[in-house]
C-alpha cells in the first residue's frame, strides 16, 4: 500500500488558480498549502464533496462538515494515512468520532467557545480522540480547557500567521491619501463604525467589504450611510495591499459574539503593512493588538469610543505612523508565516509519538 504520513483537511474551497497566483506573488501564502509542501503531505478541501445545496445549508446551520468528514475517513482508511490535521473543528468534531484513537488527529479550533459546540462535545466526547488541540488565542485555550477538563499537555496556543513578505509596504507602490479604511466581512460590526464616522464628517472612510474565503451577510443595510463613507467591493489581495499603503490607518470593528478572535487576520495584515489599527476589544482579538502601542482597542458596540479613537489617530498622524512602525516589527517577530509553519510542523511530528 502507498502509505502517506500526513493528511491536511481544509474547510474551504481552494480556487483552481491559487497555486499559480502564490507562485507569481499575486496572492499571500496559504497555511495548509505551504504546510503540505513542507511536510510532503496531501491536503483536501470542500472539492472532495459533491455539491448538494440542501445538505450544505444544513451544515452551515450546524457549523459541522459531516460530509467532508465521511469522505476524509474513507480516504484515511483507503490510503493508509496515520496522522490527520483538521484545520477547523467544523470537520475535526465529526472526524473525532469517525477516526477514533487509532489515527493521530490534531485539530485547530477557530470558534471553540460556541455554546452549541461545547454542549455537543460534553455529550458525545469526540475530543477525547484528538491527539492535540491547537487554539488561536490563549484566552480561548484556557476557557475551553477548563470547560471540558482537558489536560494542559494536550493543548497548544498557536496564533494565526500572516505572510509578512507579501503583506509589506515595500511590495507595492502607492501614494498616501487622506482617508481611513476598514476591511473584511466575518462578524463585522459596520453599523457601529458608521455611527462613529457619521460624527466625523471631515474624515473620509472606505469600507472594503468582503473576503476571499467567507461570504457573510452585512449588518449595515438599515443604517443611513453618511457622505464621508464609501462602501466598495472586496478586491484581490494583490490590489488590496495598495489601499493599506494609501490610507492613514485601518479599522476592524467586530460584533461581540463567542467568536472571540474574529477579525484577527485583517488586524494582522494591517499591522504587517505598517498600519496602526483600531479594533474591537474581544477576548481573543485583543491578543493580536498591543493596545496603545500598535493600535487602539475599543469596547464592543461603542460608537462614541470608536469615534474618539478615530479622531485621536486622525488628528495625530505622527502617533499613527509610530504605531504602524511598531506594529510591523511586532507582527514580523511574533506572527510570521515561517514561525507558524515551524511550530505546527513540530506539533504534527510530536503527535506521531504521543
Amino acid at each position: 500500500m502507498d502509505k502517506r504520513h500526513f493528511l491536511i483537511v481544509a474547510t474551504n474551497h481552494t480556487p483552481p488558480s491559487l497555486d499559480s497566483e502564490i507562485r507569481q506573488r499575486r496572492h499571500q501564502r496559504v497555511d495548509y498549502i505551504s504546510l503540505a509542501e513542507q511536510l510532503c503531505a496531501d491536503y483536501v478541501d470542500y472539492r472532495l464533496v459533491s455539491d448538494n445545496p440542501r445538505l450544505r445549508r444544513l451544515e452551515e446551520r450546524c457549523r459541522i462538515d459531516f460530509r467532508l468528514a465521511i469522505k476524509v475517513a474513507r480516504l484515511v482508511r483507503d490510503r493508509g494515512y496515520d496522522t490527520v490535521l483538521s484545520m477547523s473543528e467544523r470537520v475535526g468534531i465529526p472526524l473525532g468520532w469517525l477516526l477514533g484513537r487509532c489515527i493521530k488527529h490534531v485539530v485547530i479550533l477557530h470558534h471553540p467557545m460556541s455554546p452549541s459546540k461545547i454542549s455537543l462535545l460534553r455529550r458525545l466526547k469526540p475530543h477525547r480522540n484528538w491527539s492535540r488541540l491547537v487554539f488561536i488565542s490563549q484566552v480561548e485555550a484556557e476557557h475551553f480547557r477548563q470547560a471540558l477538563n482537558i489536560l494542559p499537555e494536550r493543548v497548544m496556543v498557536l496564533h494565526t500567521p500572516v505572510d509578512t513578505a507579501f503583506f509589506s509596504s515595500d511590495a507595492v507602490s502607492a501614494h498616501p491619501q487622506n482617508y481611513v479604511h476598514s476591511v473584511g466581512s466575518s462578524h463585522r460590526d459596520y453599523a457601529t463604525l458608521i455611527r462613529a464616522i457619521r460624527e466625523l464628517p471631515d474624515i473620509p472612510c472606505d469600507f472594503r467589504v468582503g473576503s476571499a474565503w467567507v461570504n457573510n451577510p452585512m449588518d449595515y443595510e438599515n443604517e443611513p450611510i453618511p457622505s464621508n463613507v464609501q462602501i466598495r467591493p472586496y478586491v484581490h489581495p494583490s490590489d488590496l495591499r495598495r489601499y493599506f499603503v494609501e490610507s492613514r490607518f485601518t479599522i476592524v470593528s467586530v460584533r461581540a459574539t463567542t467568536q472571540w478572535s474574529a477579525g484577527c487576520t485583517s488586524v494582522q495584515i494591517a499591522q504587517s503593512m505598517g498600519q496602526a489599527v483600531i479594533a474591537t476589544r474581544l477576548p481573543g482579538l485583543a491578543e493580536y493588538v498591543l493596545d496603545g502601542e500598535t493600535g487602539v482597542l475599543v469596547q464592543p458596540r461603542d460608537p462614541q469610543g470608536m469615534k474618539e479613537a478615530i479622531e485621536m489617530l486622525w488628528r495625530d498622524p505622527s502617533r499613527a505612523k509610530a504605531m504602524g512602525r511598531r506594529a510591523r516589527e511586532w507582527i514580523r517577530s511574533q506572527f510570521s508565516f515561517e514561525r507558524w509553519l515551524e511550530r505546527i510542523g513540530s506539533v504534527l511530528v510530536s503527535a506521531c509519538t504521543f
